[in-house]
């Protein structure tokens, strides 16, 4: 537009000076060239404050760090004009920053000297049982358990535990440290401006600062923060708790041997004791079974004799036992044989083989006596057994010479009705 501008007003000057010439003679006006302004140059690559930008727009929010300098590789260029870029942008640390873990391994090993006396208090009774002399026939399974350690004892153990196994603070990251964070992106200048895509962010040794913990948020009262002054204090703690520990288990282990010192001879006595009252009660039992066992050789002497009645259902008579001869066979038995007959006919008689069994039960001695071939009344009831093959007594023998319990014959079974029941008592003798 300057241009031409100029132009015209030229022209106008000309025609008010020279008005002859143009009278006389007109030539032709030449055409006015109007020249494009240029394009401006587009830039060589996105300034490295919308670079930072960019970054930072990609980034979530980071209070553990703030942006520093940015630097570039050299661009990679594409045949359209684009660009690939890689940018790395430092991240600065703000303050301090802590990672919390176990504490050093130097306090446990401190720690340790108490271990001899706490295994030593915490030891179970067999041990300190053998110890004094104990065999292995006094230990019980209760004793075979560990002890556990009185309250005092416990709470020390547990206090150092507390400070040698509890967490800490170091210190892994300085102040003022500096982070990189990587972005790689594709750029295009369209419309006098830059865009940007397939945005690829590495920003992991930023993230990994979110795990630790910021030195404001500490408490330097509550928190353990490990510094030399702080691992210096801590051994010092442990050192003295460990020599109170071991002080106070002392006298406790050496009750503990005297305690089981005293259970022993207790123990000691005690068996002896028990081993005196199993000899007692095994020399009254055989007293008791030899004088029971006296007793039913006695009643079941040879010429003892048994007398008393049968009954069944409305039947009833009288009926006679002899022993002809009798002997102990064992400490369980004693064998005899003899006769049973009817008490007002002695010519009737039945031979008879009997067994009484010495031991006792609530009913007294078991006796059981078969029936073999012998004369009896046919007009008794009884007859029916007599005849029979297989005749026998089942009866009991009491402490005061008594024999009670059936007659009848095996094949009716023990509990038949048909069976007599008998009822016999020693006969003086003349």
């Amino acid at each position: 537009m300057k241009k031409q501008l100029i132009y015209t007003t030229a022209l106008i000057s000309s025609t008010l000076l020279f008005p002859s010439c143009f009278e006389k003679e007109e030539k032709p006006a030449e055409p006015v060239q109007i020249q494009e302004p240029a394009k401006p140059e587009p830039p060589a690559q996105p300034t490295n404050e919308e670079i930072s930008r960019l970054i930072l727009e990609q980034l979530p929010v980071c209070e553990r760090a703030t942006s520093g300098e940015l630097s570039c590789d050299a661009p990679g260029k594409n045949d359209d004009g684009s660009l690939n870029i890689t940018a790395h942008l430092s991240m600065i640390v703000k303050e301090n920053l802590y990672t919390k873990e176990a504490a050093p391994e130097e306090f446990n090993k401190e720690r340790q000297a108490v271990n001899e006396s706490a295994n030593n208090a915490m030891k179970p009774e067999a041990a300190y049982l053998m110890q004094i002399g104990a065999t292995t026939d006094f230990i019980t399974e209760e004793d075979r358990h560990a002890k556990a350690l009185p309250a005092d004892l416990q709470t020390l153990l547990n206090e150092l535990k507390e400070l040698a196994d509890g967490s800490v603070y170091r210190k892994t990251v300085e102040a003022g440290k500096e982070v990189t964070v990587t972005i790689n992106f594709h750029a295009t200048y369209k419309d006098n401006a830059w865009s940007y895509d397939n945005i690829v962010l590495d920003n992991a040794n930023l993230l990994a600062l979110d795990a630790l913990t910021p030195e404001s948020a500490l408490n330097p009262e509550t928190d353990n923060i490990l510094t030399p002054e702080f691992e210096g204090i801590r051994k010092q703690v442990i050192k003295e708790k460990t020599e109170a520990f071991n002080n106070a288990a002392r006298p406790y282990i050496l009750s503990r041997e005297e305690a089981a010192r005293a259970t022993f001879t207790q123990k000691q006595a005690q068996k002896e004791e028990e081993a005196r009252k199993v000899q007692e009660a095994e020399a009254a039992a055989k007293a008791e079974r030899e004088q029971h066992n006296n007793l039913c050789a006695n009643l079941l002497a040879e010429g003892q004799e048994f007398a008393g009645e049968w009954s069944r259902n409305d039947h009833f008579g009288e009926l006679t036992l002899v022993i002809n001869m009798s002997k102990i066979v064992s400490d369980e038995a004693i064998q005899f044989i003899g006769a049973l007959y009817d008490t007002k006919l002695p010519e009737a008689c039945m031979n008879i083989e009997g067994r009484c069994e010495l031991t006792p039960t609530e009913q007294g001695s078991a006796v059981k006596i078969v029936i073999y071939h012998g004369e009896y009344d046919p007009d008794q009831p009884t007859a029916e057994v007599f005849d029979a093959n297989d005749g026998q007594l089942l009866l009991f023998l009491s402490a005061d010479g008594k024999l009670t319990g059936t007659m009848g014959c095996a094949a009716w079974g023990a509990d038949s009705d048909k069976a007599f029941r008998i009822n016999l008592a020693p006969k003086a003798k003349k």
